[in-house]
């Protein structure tokens, strides 16, 4: 008698959702990420990133459900991130060449504190951007921009100790949220 062994993916809970192995085997469940309305489109994230350890690793999240309604609405939303992201390098990196310039005119300085003042500035444009792009955003077209579900890659310690890359999962409806961890049998935190 020969038996198939279930592939299913190995999930856990820590703030947003650790696809610790099995991505291909994530389920969606049959109804729309953002509002819950039929499924007319599924989207995938193509995520590529270089890191020291494994060099180039390309994974893709697929099968992300969305309607017919609202794939306008997270067209604007990816949109919207993307303007954030530009305006705090916009900010940030001429903030941080500020700072930096006027730390240089101290000659007593460390060369660490320079760094820290260049990250201080990444923090500050990050905020500001928020203020003029996201929060009018969300306060006044909060029907018409969804925030889109998002994925990127994490290395950390596995089962066997050993060091592997995880795929973050985020979906900022709560409600699908918890249909997405009872489908896939997430685990709890630590788990």
């Amino acid at each position: 008698m020969e038996t198939i062994a279930e592939k299913k993916p190995r999930i856990r809970l820590d703030k947003n959702y650790v696809v610790e192995e099995n991505i291909d085997a994530v389920q969606w469940p049959q109804e729309c990420v953002a509002c819950g309305g039929k499924v007319d489109y599924r989207d995938t994230i193509y995520l590529k990133e270089k890191f020291k350890n494994f060099g180039e690793i390309k994974i893709d999240v697929t099968g992300i459900p969305y309607c017919q309604i609202c794939i306008p609405k997270i067209r604007k939303g990816k949109r919207v991130n993307q303007i954030h992201f530009i305006l705090t390098l916009v900010i940030g990196i001429p903030l941080g060449i500020l700072f930096i310039l006027m730390e240089k005119a101290d000659q007593n300085i460390n060369f660490i504190l320079f760094g820290g003042a260049f990250l201080l500035s990444c923090f500050i444009g990050y905020g500001l951007a928020w203020l003029f792009v996201k929060l009018p955003v969300k306060t006044f077209l909060k029907k018409q921009v969804v925030e889109p579900v998002d994925a990127w890659l994490i290395t950390e310690e596995k089962k066997d100790k050993k060091e592997g890359i995880s795929v973050v999962i985020s979906i900022p409806n709560k409600s699908y949220a918890s249909k997405f961890a009872q489908l896939n049998g997430v685990l709890p935190k630590g788990g």
